[in-house]
Formats: C-alpha cells, sequence, structure tokens
C-alpha cells in the first residue's frame, strides 16, 4: 500500500511568469506592471516559485489579487 505524501501547497496548474501576467492584464482596461504585481504577491503573501531565473505565480491568485485592488480603486 502507498502513503500519498502531504505537501504544504498545492502545485497550482496555472503557474505563469509575471511578465506573461502582466500582458494579459492590458486587456482588461486595469493594466498592472510586473513591479504592482510583485507589491500584490507581497501583500497577500502568494507563493512564487522560481524557474530559471524567472518567478512563476498562479494566475489565479493574480487574478483575485487583481480583483481586490480595482475594487479598493472606489
Amino acid at each position: 500500500m502507498a502513503i500519498q505524501t502531504i505537501a504544504p501547497y498545492p502545485v497550482a496548474s496555472d503557474m505563469m511568469s509575471l511578465e506573461e501576467i502582466s500582458d494579459q492584464l492590458k486587456v482588461t482596461g486595469h493594466p498592472a506592471s510586473v513591479s504592482t504585481i510583485r507589491r500584490w504577491i507581497q501583500r497577500d503573501g502568494l507563493r512564487v516559485e522560481r524557474y530559471s531565473r524567472r518567478d512563476y505565480v498562479s494566475y489565479t491568485d493574480i487574478l483575485l489579487a487583481h480583483q481586490k485592488a480595482v475594487a479598493s480603486r472606489g
């Protein structure tokens, strides 16, 4: 019988680089720069994976952070 290992954070299937996310947000009418996305990551404590000197984060997590930021603008 095999045991499943316990991971503290499930690997997100929607990981994207910060640059790719910034490009995707341009079409929303509420663009965000890479530095703004980094601030959201810090503010919300989002998990970042580093691969080949690029940071990747869950696109879903960033969309939620983006929603929060746009809603707070009033």
